[in-house]
């Protein structure tokens, strides 16, 4: 159960501090079986998590659902669970869940699993780049592949974070959190993506507006710092297709 419940985003997601990694493990849970997926994981298994976070064994635990379809598939991940730990050598997943399992009291843990009735279609293991702090339930997570790692993860530190700061601050879009995380594991040229910059949100209304297009004009209160950001961006260059996909999560439950 362990290895099956060692369960992320920040979609992807979790309020992060710089030297943070996280484990993020996507699921996916049958229509039928929702109800009871839900259920087991927010009664019983976030209270394991939940002990370990005392402990100093977990930052924070979060479950995510994903909005909408993206594709076809039938088994194609709709859930997505983060870990988060303080480091990467403090990355114990045996003592997350084994020293914790007497929270479950009289529950046997293989009548509150998850495994039997949902796939485990892949999981990263990632480390928090840069963030701006802030509390959000809705994340939109842009997944990136860029020709340049280094060149990606600078520019959004020196260009397009403070432009998400002043939104922010300022309440332009609705927007209440911004992060950017990268792959430490898997990775290679048949991996989906190398990196991934979270816009968090306290509606997934708010992240569709945001997604939807509009013409900056000349006198809308960012325009003149987002027209300096479009200047002086390389973002072409580096993902000359754009981001590999966004995809809307909303969180379910999070224990910190």
């Amino acid at each position: 159960m362990k290895n099956l419940c060692f369960i992320l985003i920040a979609m992807l997601f979790a309020t992060s501090i710089n030297g943070q990694v996280s484990y993020i493990q996507f699921r996916h849970v049958p229509a039928d079986q929702d109800a009871k997926f839900i259920e087991r994981e927010t009664k019983h298994w976030s209270k394991v998590a939940q002990a370990a976070i005392k402990k100093g064994q977990l930052q924070s635990w979060s479950l995510w659902r994903k909005v909408g379809v993206s594709n076809g598939d039938d088994a194609a991940s709709n859930y997505v669970f983060v870990n988060s730990y303080e480091s990467l050598d403090k990355m114990d997943s045996d003592r997350v869940w084994e020293d914790n399992m007497d929270v479950l009291g009289d529950v046997k843990p293989e009548e509150i699993e998850t495994a039997s009735f949902t796939t485990t279609t892949f999981d990263y293991y990632v480390q928090n780049e840069d963030f701006i702090p802030g509390e959000y339930k809705v994340a939109l997570v842009n997944y990136a592949k860029p020709n340049d790692l280094t060149a990606f993860i600078q520019e959004n530190k020196t260009l397009w974070k403070p432009l998400h700061q002043a939104s922010i601050e300022n309440i332009m879009n609705n927007m209440t959190y911004w992060g950017m995380s990268s792959v430490i594991y898997p990775t290679g040229n048949q991996a989906d993506f190398s990196v991934f910059t979270v816009d968090g949100f306290n509606k997934v209304y708010d992240a569709l507006d945001y997604l939807r297009f509009t013409e900056t004009s000349d006198n809308s209160p960012n325009a003149a710092a987002w027209n300096d950001v479009i200047d002086k961006t390389k973002m072409d260059e580096l993902m000359p297709n754009g981001f590999e996909r966004r995809v809307i999560y909303e969180r379910v439950m999070l224990v910190k």
